[in-house]
């Protein structure tokens, strides 16, 4: 039956994933640091109610609130960083946190799960994808580090799964947290909870900051004792969060930007581009280490994935164009975590360079259905992309080398 059923639901859930694509997310900085010195520091891990949906900010997310009502219940400022997005499942989870120092954190909560289950990933799946992160993670965490992990909360208790078919991934999720209650009793530095379900508001059915407010203090009451016995062991002055830096001098003004749609010039290119090549949607993405950024479209697209699973690593890779007619069919992509839930099956790409010729990011094309890898014209695609690198190196900040 669930053979049957799992490309029913997983179709659903990419209309609704589709539907609600321009709904209101924070797109600012996810990290809500403490201005008192020797902060507790909590990294914040997941998607569903982690994302944000509904509220423009951070700041009034689960990340804000959870900063505050842990220092309520401790009495110690609270730092959080927050690592994920809606498109983040259990499988691709590790390849999220990449290369992220996880030493500097004196606890971690996990919700993970609500994606998982609407789509209906095997439970054998879902159990060995998730131990093997919490091991990925006790490996990584400082002696004394505790990790929180929560539940899915009740799958119809989000307003767009509240549907006939809501009832199949709500049965699922109650399968998927029982296995993820045993498999928690097996690490002894984990605490497991049940995410309860929100009392929404109507007037903001996605999420609204009481929500995330009343979802932070049922975190915080667990997430308190572990700090606190994280203190008793390691009483030593807590560092403060660093803050983000980019390799490419003009990445931090235009992912700063990206959180308004980006630069006029950018969201012109972006819809020429939609509009001549008959896409879904056009984008301009900045490779930065382990991590990519998009400058443009950040409405639909991400603001941030992991290099390893987007297209663009391999344009940049290669410093060359790449047209991926199918990824289901194509063995670099097929399977891959982030195109699958993403479901954009088609992609162009053309690589865009800095002033001295390093390949910073990509032009890119993606369409939800395959398309022949005839459909796009590289030299015009080559065309946008051009007038793209001219506006991007628009943005550099370091001295240029001289032209005598």
């Amino acid at each position: 039956m669930y053979e049957l059923l799992r490309p029913v639901m997983k179709a659903w859930y990419a209309t609704e994933m589709r539907a609600g694509g321009s709904s209101p997310k924070p797109l600012d900085d996810p990290t809500v640091r403490a201005t008192q010195p020797d902060a507790d520091n909590v990294l914040l891990v997941g998607n569903g109610p982690l994302h944000g949906w509904g509220v423009l900010t951070h700041q009034i997310s689960i990340t804000g609130h959870l900063a505050h009502e842990t220092h309520a219940e401790t009495g110690r400022p609270c730092s959080v960083h927050y690592i994920g997005d809606e498109t983040m499942t259990v499988a691709s989870t590790r390849a999220w946190i990449g290369t992220h120092d996880l030493t500097q954190y004196d606890a971690v909560v996990l919700v993970l799960g609500m994606n998982d289950a609407v789509r209906l990933t095997p439970l054998k799946a879902w159990a060995q994808q998730y131990r093997a992160l919490l091991e990925f993670l006790s490996s990584g965490i400082k002696p004394g580090a505790r990790m929180i992990v929560a539940g899915t909360q009740p799958v119809r208790s989000v307003t767009p799964f509240n549907k006939a078919l809501g009832n199949v991934a709500e049965f699922h999720a109650g399968r998927m947290n029982k296995i993820l209650e045993d498999i928690t009793d097996d690490f002894s530095a984990v605490t497991f909870f049940r995410l309860p379900e929100p009392t929404m508001d109507p007037e903001m059915p996605l999420g609204s900051s009481c929500v995330y407010k009343a979802w932070a203090n049922s975190i915080a009451t667990h997430l308190a004792p572990a700090l606190d016995l994280g203190r008793g062991t390691d009483p030593a002055p807590r560092t403060p969060l660093p803050e983000t830096t980019h390799a490419w001098s003009g990445a931090k003004t235009l992912i700063d930007q990206a959180a308004r749609g980006g630069s006029d010039e950018l969201q012109r290119l972006a819809a020429l581009a939609q509009n001549t090549f008959s896409v879904d949607l056009a984008g301009v993405s900045l490779i930065d280490g382990d991590r990519v950024w998009f400058a443009v479209n950040t409405a639909v697209l991400p603001k941030s994935a992991p290099a390893e699973l987007v297209y663009c690593n391999t344009v940049v890779q290669q410093r060359a164009p790449l047209v991926v007619p199918d990824a289901q069919k194509d063995p670099r992509f097929r399977g891959n975590a982030f195109i699958d839930i993403t479901g954009m099956d088609f992609y162009a790409g053309h690589p865009l360079t800095s002033t001295t010729g390093e390949t910073i990011g990509t032009f890119c094309l993606f369409n939800s259905t395959p398309r022949p890898d005839t459909a796009v014209s590289m030299e015009a695609l080559k065309m946008i992309a051009v007038q793209a690198e001219t506006e991007l190196r628009r943005y550099e900040t370091t001295p240029q080398p001289s032209d005598q």
